[in-house]
Formats: C-alpha cells, structure tokens, sequence
C-alpha cells in the first residue's frame, strides 16, 4: 500500500516513506473512516462550550458578589458555587454519557491538577498509572482531559491510523499565547499556519536526494571540534556537547559556526531552557485553569503574564538578531549563503511567513534539535561508563573497518558499522531525550477499545514507559544494543535505520521534521567518540570507582543526564595525535565562516 495523494498534500514530502518493505510503512497517517462514533457533535458543540462557561461563573461569581454586593454575600456566593458544580455534573451526566478510560479519583472542582508532580518525572509518573490502572490513563483537568497512552498499541492506532483526528495542539496560554505569540511550529494547531511553517522547515531537512547529505561536511568540522576540545578539556564535557550541537544548528539555520564563548551560544541555551520550564504539564496554573486569563480579571492579579512577556521580548529579540544578520550578508552579495534563514527571505512571498513567523521557524525549530540531539549523547556517555562491553564492542568493529586508515569514521562507514547503529538505535530506546511526546489534541469524540476520548482531550504518548514495555523489549532497563543489530543493512537503509524501532522522534503527522538529520548528527558524534575516547567510570583520590546513577535524568520537555563524574580520555598517543591534526586542517574552515 503507498502513500495515498491527500495524504502527501498535507504535508509535501513529509516522511516520504516507501510502501515496500519499510519498516515504517505501518506509520505513515492515514485519514481515518470511522472516528466518530461517540455523541453526537451537535451535543459535544453545545455542552463543551457550557462546561467552560459554568468553569468561569466558579472563578469569577464569588469575588464578583464580594466586590459589588458586600462581604455579607460571601456565604450565598459558596452557595451558588456549589449549585453551579452540581449542575454541571448534572450535565456531565446527561449528554456526555461514556466509558471513560481509568485513571486517579479526580479532586472536586481541580480534578487532578494537582496530582502531577512538578519535581519528579513525568514519565514515570504516567508510567506508575499505567501499571495500576492499564496502559491507557485518563486524568481529569477543569474544561479538559489528559489522556496518557503508554502502550505502543495504542499510539500506533491513534496518533498514527487516525492522525487525522490527533494531530492538532491544545492552545497553551503561557508557553503559546504569550511567550511564543502562536509562532512556535511545536505549539501550533492542525491547521494551514502549520503547513506553512512545515512546508518551510522541509524545504532543508528533506532526507532523500543530496539535501541532509549536504550537510555532512560541516559535521565533520564540528565533530571535528568537538574531539579536540574533549581532548584538551575533558572536564568540560557537558558544555563542549551542548557547544556541538548548537553550533550545528547555528549553522543550519544561519550560516555561521559558534565559538565556545560566543554569546549567542550562551543566550540561545537560555531561551531553550525557558521555553522546556515553560510547557511542561502542570508547570502554569493558567493552562490548567484558562479562565485566569480572563479579561475581567486585571494583570496586577496575573504575575505569570508579565513573566511570560518578558520571556517572549527575549526570544523573539534574540531570533529576528539572528534572521536580520543573515538578511545583511545576503544583501552584500558574494558566495550565496547556504543556510535555512537565507532559503526562508528568498522564499518569503512563497512561504507566506512575516518576518517574525520566520524569525520562529529559524530559530525555535532548530532550538528543539539543539536539545535533543545534546542529550542523546550525554545519555550515550553514561551507557558507556555503565555498559563497557558495548563500547569494546563498538571500538573493535570501529577498528577492523578503519583498518589502515589514519582518521575517524564518517557517514562513508556506515554499512560497515551495524553494530554502531544498534548501538545509537539503542541509546534512543534506553534514555530517549524527549521522554513524554508533546500533547496531540482529539478534534472531535472518538470510541477506542470501548472508551470515549473526548473532543479538545490531550493525548499524550509516553516514549518512556513504551521503550521500557519487556513485552517489546526484553529487559528492557538494560542498555543492550544487540536488540536492534543486523549484521548487514538493506540495501539504501542508510537514510532511514536510525529512526526506526524506536518513537524518540514523536508520533504521527506531528513527528519531527528533522529527524533524519537529528540522528546523523548523534551517530557520527558517536561514533567519532567511540574511536578517539575511552569513556570509563571516575575514581576519587584513593582510587574508588565513583557511581554513576542509571536513570537520573533532568525534567522537562527534553532531558539529559543529571550531572555526574566519568573519566574520558584518549585511546592512544596515536589517536591524540590524529585529533589534533584534524582539527588543524579544519580550523581554516571555521574561521571563514
């Protein structure tokens, strides 16, 4: 079966998969035929709209009775809260009649808001739920519900068959309305924006032809870069990978290489990390409670506004710098620029973009591989120190296919280095760097396994909790990259065997775009590691192992490695010698840039 027409006009060369013999052929999304069979969308449209109305009157009656008709008022303002909850139920009960999937008992009023943790992660909290009520987990929210599916089963049926029906955005007040300006392509819902935005961002980062290869060789000058500066300073290891990947993403998008003490290296990490703080599930009372956004409600009374403003003058300073820099060199003419921000200004009438559309597109889709791609290969560091057969075997195999040659592996070695690629497929399963997949929204009611999932629910795919699944994964907390090995690779899986097995890369029409280039640039960073670096366990000054604790993981929308102690150092005089040889011959190169 191929890809049908309507589905490749939603998103132009989106995916691209072929039907035969793809091992993602199952996940293409295709329109769904039969996804409302649940209530009526005449009642959903009257009684959802109610539901927020009667949400607001809880807010706002009380203080509203206190502030015009007197204190006295306040115990008929209770009483009229309580009348006002009952008839909602009353509601509730009457038109939007269903199995619902389990879940938490919901608290009166705030349903579950404030059983998500802040803290801890997540994940394993949504994991912890599916074992005790089954895989499929409903939370409750006022005006809205949460529906986490932690089985692959599951994802592949509704966030892939029916994409269709979940593949929008639930609007989020602070991170989307405020901090982003409904700019950020992440946040944006199912709809023509998006495709613009879509359409624009894979315009650089199609998988077929020369367009990701392309790219190689600025890969080999960061990676380059990157051996030389863990060569040089090993204790900075953390910074040095962020640098990498950063500087990557700078130059995709702008045309320029970073230097490790280059300000826009520094203010992009810190926009990055407001943004993940930002849209994490419980993280803003606002998006659990719109209604605070209300109007009638004054912003003296509304301190998350101002924070959120202030966080978006940044951001979006900090980009349109960036856009309008590439716009100068491109006006004063010379050897064309070869960069994503000068395709989006040669494009700008065909895009339909502004400037601060473009602006976002540059910067905040780049933002998100700057993130991710860095913690794959922090994560990939401490599977080494805990896992060191996996690294001998990755070495030898590095070994016997560079035998007689002088420098690192590149993306010519691939085929030649299938244990290399379980062995990056691997470290996506064992720590993905984006744990919970970003909330896709139910457009209309749907009936799945006998449950109702209502219209405007987050369903959410817990990465986590399906890679940790020992029905798919046999012991699957352990790093075992034998998994996913093949002695040989099909022919042409060049392009497409690091992003399959695994959902690092989302679900669905929302799958990330540039997923692809994401993990080439992880698997030649890996691998260029594996041959210059032993990457062991650290001692302390009487010469005791010091541990490194599995699983300890940041929260937010991406993670990566609590910090921890490890000792990295060169495999052999030899392979210090070639590290810096290399980046010698490179650093002309960057210094152009």
């Amino acid at each position: 079966m191929t890809v049908g027409q309507n589905e490749r006009d939603d998103f132009p060369g989106e995916i691209g998969f072929k039907a035969s013999g793809d091992a993602f052929s199952s996940r293409i999304p295709m329109p769904h035929g039969d996804v409302l069979n649940g209530p009526s969308n005449t009642i959903t449209a009257f009684v959802l709209p109610s539901l927020e109305v009667l949400d607001m009157l809880v807010f706002l009656l009380p203080s509203y009775l206190v502030n015009y008709l007197g204190s006295r008022t306040l115990q008929w303002a209770e009483v009229a809260v309580v009348l006002i909850f009952l008839f909602r139920e009353l509601i509730l009960s009457l038109f939007l009649k269903g199995k619902y999937p389990p879940g938490p008992r919901p608290a009166w009023v705030v349903g579950n808001a404030f059983h998500i943790p802040k803290t801890k992660a997540q994940w394993t909290y949504f994991q912890e739920l599916g074992e005790k009520y089954g895989p499929i987990v409903k939370l409750v929210f006022p005006g809205n519900d949460i529906v986490v599916l932690n089985d692959a089963e599951d994802v592949e049926e509704l966030l892939f068959k029916r994409a269709a029906n979940y593949s929008s955005r639930k609007p989020l007040i602070f991170a989307g309305k405020y901090l982003s300006r409904n700019k950020r392509m992440v946040l944006l819902p199912y709809g023509p924006t998006l495709k613009r935005q879509r359409q624009a961002f894979h315009q650089m980062m199609h998988p077929r032809g020369d367009v990701v290869s392309g790219y190689e060789g600025m890969q080999y000058i960061e990676c380059s870069r990157l051996l030389f500066q863990i060569l040089n300073r090993p204790h900075d290891i953390i910074l040095n990978v962020k640098r990498f990947t950063a500087s990557l993403s700078f130059h995709l998008a702008y045309g320029r290489f970073l230097s490790e003490d280059d300000s826009d290296l520094k203010e992009n990490l810190a926009v990055l990390a407001n943004f993940n703080h930002s849209v994490q599930p419980g993280r803003h009372l606002v998006d659990t409670f719109p209604i605070l956004d209300s109007k009638f409600i004054p912003d003296w009374l509304k301190p998350w506004k101002a924070d959120a403003n202030a966080k978006h003058e940044r951001e979006s300073k900090f980009f349109l710098k960036l856009l309008r820099d590439v716009k100068r060199r491109m006006d004063k003419g010379g050897a064309p620029l070869e960069c994503f921000a000068a395709r989006l200004w040669e494009n700008q009438d065909k895009n339909e973009l502004d400037e601060e559309s473009m602006a976002y597109v540059a910067g905040s889709g780049l933002q998100a591989g700057t993130a991710s791609a860095a913690g794959a290969i922090l994560f990939f560091i401490t599977a080494m120190i805990l896992y060191p057969k996996a690294m001998r075997n990755a070495q030898a195999e590095i070994d016997g296919a560079l035998e007689g040659e002088e420098g690192p592996p590149t993306f010519e070695h691939i085929r030649q280095l299938p244990y290399c690629v379980a062995l990056c497929k691997e470290v996506f399963r064992w720590t993905p760097p984006a744990p919970l997949a970003f909330p896709h929204l139910c457009d209309k009611e749907d009936i799945y396994k006998g449950y109702t999932i209502r219209a405007g629910t987050a369903v959410i795919g817990n990465i986590w909790a399906i890679h940790q699944d020992e029905r798919v994964y046999k012991d699957a907390k352990k790093f075992c990259p034998e998994r996913y090995f093949q002695a040989e690779l099909p022919p042409g899986a060049e392009t497409d065997v690091l992003v399959e097995g695994h959902y690092s890369f989302g679900f669905g029409r929302r799958i990330c775009p540039a997923m692809h280039m994401g993990a080439r640039i992880v698997w030649i960073a890996i691998v260029q590691m594996l041959w210059a670096f032993d990457i062991k366990h650290a001692t302390d000054q009487d010469g005791n192992v010091i541990p490194v604790q599995e699983f300890a993981m940041t929260t937010g929308m991406n993670s990566e490695p609590e910090p921890f102690d490890y000792s990295i150092t060169p495999r052999s005089p030899r392979h210090a010698k070639a590290i810096n040889k290399l980046w010698k011959n490179y650093q002309t190169s960057v210094a152009s840039s």
